[in-house]
This record gives C-alpha cells, structure tokens and sequence, in this order.
C-alpha cells in the first residue's frame, strides 16, 4: 500500500512585545520575591507575574508544523521549541477548494463567513488557502511539495495555480 507522508516545520515570526512583556514580568516576580516577608500581597504578585512571564515566554518563539498522512492533515503548535500543542485535524475528504493566496480559483469563497484560522508564518512567503466544508478556512505557508501532495489525493478541489 502506497502511502504519502509530508512533514513541513514553518517557523513563525518573533513576537517582540511577547519577549519585552517577559523581561518586564520577570524583573516584577523577582523583585516582589525580595518583598516577601513584608506583605502577603508581594506573594500573589510573585505567583501572578512568573505565570505572567511564563506565558510570555511561550508565546515569544512560535513554529507550527504541518504533517500530510495520507488523507488528512494535522497542525500541531509548538511554543518555546519545547511544548506541542494540537491545533487540529483536518480530512481532505471535505474538502472544498485549495489555491496559492490571490488564486482566482479562490474568487467564489471569497466573501463567505468563514471561520479563519491562520497557521503561516506571519512572514512575506506565499500562502495557501483551504476552504472546509463545515465553513472553515486555513491559512498556510505554501509548500510546494505539500501541495502536490494534496493535489494527488483530491486534484479537482487543489489548485496549484
């Protein structure tokens, strides 16, 4: 049996605010620690901000990657180069339509209600669009290899152009 593995890792832009907000919310967690013993209020501040700080930090480096099994595609987040986070699993049997970002394939979906959800880089790379079904519409990086992929499991609905 043939089947058609595609793995793509696309790396998000840096989010400056996210690593300022970090160093801001670290430097208050370490100095309300050195104000513990004089107030209970410098414990839940310590608490609120290293959460604070930590979060940030998570958010600061962000990748996702997109794996291509066959007929289904599943979009994973990964925050800080250590924690994974599915972001979905998408069949391309509902599949509707997929075309590079400007595609005049894409003209009749265009002013729909879709629900966005937006897996690209945030960079000036080329994107791709898919259009689902249930009302859904993906934004991704476009990986050319990736897209003949789809193209090979449903090639009336994949454009490449």
């Amino acid at each position: 049996m043939d089947h058609t593995f595609i793995e793509v890792l696309i790396q998000r832009k840096r989010n400056g605010a996210a690593g300022i907000l970090k160093i801001a919310l670290g430097a208050v967690a370490v100095l309300s620690l050195l104000l513990f013993f004089y107030s209970f209020f410098c414990i839940v501040v310590t608490i609120a901000a290293g959460l604070g700080a930590y979060y940030f930090y998570l958010q600061e480096y962000v990748e996702y990657e997109y794996s291509f099994l066959d007929r289904e595609l599943t979009v994973d987040k990964i925050m800080a180069k250590s924690v994974r986070r599915k972001q979905g699993d998408y069949q391309m049997d509902r599949l509707t339509a997929a075309a590079p970002e400007g595609s005049s394939k894409l003209d009749g979906y265009r002013n729909g209600r879709y629900k966005v959800k937006n897996y690209s880089g945030n960079t000036e790379t080329p994107r791709m669009i898919l259009y689902f079904e249930d009302g859904l519409e993906l934004i991704l990086d476009r990986d050319e290899e990736l897209l003949q992929a789809m193209r090979m499991v449903a090639p009336s609905k994949v454009s490449l152009q």
